[in-house]
């Protein structure tokens, strides 16, 4: 995980914060009607939101129902700096016209977000399902304040239940920053493997004939599903089940025993989350892959010598025209012309 992205905790106390925030503005009582419409969408970003929103409302909501802050001792300074405590506390009028205005407000503001995005009870119940399209990567906080960032053109079904955190990966590449939880399991499900964690970062890619599971930090176990899972890990061979730490990577082909374990740049591998895209002894033709998902601006490569060119690198994910310039600067020895390489605009 790279040093500008944050973990599952830090997401979640920062999700906390806001809420709070927006709880105190709700009941200034002053936002405008663009601010409002800044909650309503602040909601909408992520099912974590909700949540929390709701948890620092029922705290609200206890504090104002307590019956004994006038027994409480106020703290009163006095010129001397010195704090005394006074033996009656001044009565506080009450506000309870004002508290029921603001919990009819954020109810109505989380019934527009659940109603709108559809995903807060879904993931508890018959799963949501996210897609993204060219050139969209999207970053998601769940429920349980874990991390998902999932690359263009990449397919995945969320389901939460009172044990296990299930996600089912249809098809792409995607980031799991895992919360800590070890009563239920974080369990990703993509075709013939499957990944089982509990608090971690890693990072999974499925492609057409194979799945690779890359740790950036923590560990996972990875397993070849052969069809006697249950929802969790499956009754495997030891052959077919390893244990990834930090840095590690294996590629699990469809149709073939289980690659070896090697040794990676975890943080490198999952820089593409933060927009960069790293490269280390590629083909151009994979590179131009890559770089065509992030972008609508399409490469194509002309000349077949050029493709199976290897290369290594580090480029913004959303600036092809630099891996051209970069291409036609150091293939010098292949005697390019301006037509080995055509880059163009594609719709969406």
């Amino acid at each position: 995980m790279s040093a500008g992205m944050p973990n599952a905790e830090q997401s979640r106390r920062a999700a906390t914060e806001q809420a709070a925030a927006w709880l105190v503005a709700l009941r200034s009582g002053r936002l405008s009607a663009s601010e409002r419409g800044e909650f309503i969408d602040w909601l909408r970003e992520s099912p974590v939101h909700i949540a929390e929103m709701l948890r620092v409302t029922q705290v609200d909501r206890s504090l104002e129902a307590f019956k004994g802050w006038a027994e409480i001792p106020v703290a009163e300074p006095t010129a001397d700096n010195v704090v005394r405590l006074m033996s009656e506390g001044p009565r506080l009028a009450p506000r309870r016209a004002r508290f029921m205005t603001v919990s009819r407000a954020i109810a109505a503001g989380l019934v527009v977000a659940v109603l709108a995005t559809g995903s807060w009870f879904a993931l508890r119940e018959t799963g949501t399902t996210v897609r993204t399209q060219l050139a969209e990567r999207r970053e998601m906080t769940l429920m349980d304040g874990s991390v998902v960032t999932v690359a263009p053109l990449s397919e995945l079904r969320i389901r939460f239940t009172n044990d296990r955190r299930s996600i089912e990966l249809l098809k792409g590449h995607v980031l799991f920053d895992v919360s800590p939880d070890r009563q239920r399991p974080f369990v990703v499900d993509a075709g013939t493997t499957v990944v089982r964690a509990v608090g971690t970062s890693f990072d999974v890619e499925r492609a057409a004939n194979e799945v690779k599971v890359t740790v950036v930090k923590g560990r996972v176990v990875v397993a070849r599903d052969d069809g006697t899972s249950d929802g969790d890990l499956p009754q495997t061979s030891a052959a077919q089940r390893v244990l990834l730490a930090a840095n590690q990577q294996v590629v699990v082909p469809s149709r073939a025993p289980m690659a070896s374990v090697r040794e990676v740049n975890g943080t490198a591998q999952a820089a593409w989350a933060t927009g960069t895209l790293v490269f280390d002894d590629e083909t151009v033709s994979e590179v131009v892959r890559r770089f065509n998902l992030h972008n609508v601006a399409q490469i194509q490569i002309l000349d077949p010598q050029l493709a199976d060119r290897r290369i290594s690198g580090t480029f913004k994910a959303s600036d092809p025209k630099s891996f051209v310039a970069f291409i036609h600067t150091t293939s010098a020895d292949l005697t390019l012309d301006r037509s080995a390489i055509l880059l163009e605009s594609r719709a969406k």
